[in-house]
């Protein structure tokens, strides 16, 4: 019977294989190492990632001051196993960061990341004085140097109010997009099958795509929406502040609607709840408006049947709305 182990002892694990390599296997371990591989699928994951942080720990290293090198790094004595063991517990720390968020690794690489769970928002005062403010389920990871300040956007949406700094300017890159700035609010959206979309509030940002060069950059001044689809040219288009108001009405927690078909709305209320609202395709393109509590769709679904007379099913985390 085979024994299932837990991701913290596959990392341990892992981690011990990834300081052994440092140190040199021998025919007997290369043998062992490929069937522990083998054994799991979870194995080759948790390899890469020890291979992977070993790999920053080497760069760290050669960038550190001496004292910080030789505390972390440099085994007392030569010690093989001394070196191995060290090895492991800074690998092991690695794997954490990989698994759960910021510690010590990304600190030390100049990059910290931050994260909302869903239903969740988040303000973060990064430190130039810049301010970030988390939609639901999203999450950014910071790197600020001396020739830029580079956001990271894997997922979700966020607000940036960009202190100014010319000779630093303010970058976040969603998938192949890239949104520059040097001091202004504008919303970046990075979501499942959708355009990058880009949101400006106040100032002026550059848009462009550094895989395609010869694609002119796209500015955007206030109250200008941007979409990015994939493989696809980027197009704008001017907004009413209305609206850019009401697409932030987020922060404080609500969803605005303004004519929006019940499958646009229920769509975005997944994003907020995992109570899911579902629409039956006859419904799909009724039309709602009204600003609602964005955790809270049960509510919106009651409002919606209100107001469109239709019926709501409440059962299994699901919300069902019926003529």
């Amino acid at each position: 019977m085979n024994t299932r182990f837990s991701p913290p002892e596959i990392d341990r694990t892992a981690a011990e294989w990834a300081a052994r390599r440092c140190s040199g296997l021998t025919s007997q371990d290369q043998s062992a190492l490929d069937r522990w591989l083998k054994a799991d699928p979870r194995h080759v994951g948790a390899y890469a990632k020890a291979e992977a942080v070993l790999a920053q720990l080497d760069r760290v290293g050669a960038a550190a001051p001496d004292a910080l090198r030789m505390t972390v790094f440099s085994p007392p004595n030569g010690s093989v196993l001394r070196r191995r063991t060290m090895l492991v517990g800074s690998v092991a720390a690695g794997l954490a960061v990989t698994a759960g968020g910021a510690v010590w690794l990304t600190r030390l690489l100049g990059q910290e990341s931050y994260s909302t769970r869903v239903g969740e928002t988040r303000e973060i005062v990064l430190s130039d004085g810049s301010m970030v403010t988390l939609n639901t389920d999203s999450r950014i990871v910071v790197h600020y140097g001396k020739a830029r300040r580079e956001i990271q956007l894997l997922q979700g949406e966020g607000l940036f109010d960009v202190a100014k700094n010319k000779k630093r300017p303010f970058v976040v890159m969603a998938g192949d997009t890239q949104v520059r700035a040097v001091g202004t609010s504008f919303t970046v959206k990075l979501l499942p099958e959708q355009p990058v979309q880009v949101l400006v509030r106040e100032g002026v940002v550059e848009i462009k795509r550094p895989q395609v060069p010869q694609a002119p950059p796209v500015r955007l001044v206030a109250n200008t929406l941007a979409l990015a689809p994939p493989q696809a040219p980027i197009s704008t288009e001017a907004v009413p502040r209305i609206q850019v108001t009401r697409d932030l009405a987020w922060r404080e927690g609500r969803i605005a609607f303004d004519n929006e078909t019940l499958a646009n709305a229920a769509r975005e209320f997944g994003r907020y709840s995992d109570i899911q609202v579902r629409v039956p395709p006859e419904l799909e393109n009724q039309t709602i408006t009204g600003l609602f509590v964005s955790n809270d769709p049960v509510g919106f679904a009651r409002a919606a049947a209100i107001s469109l007379n239709l019926h709501v099913e409440v059962a299994n985390r699901e919300v069902r709305l019926t003529r």
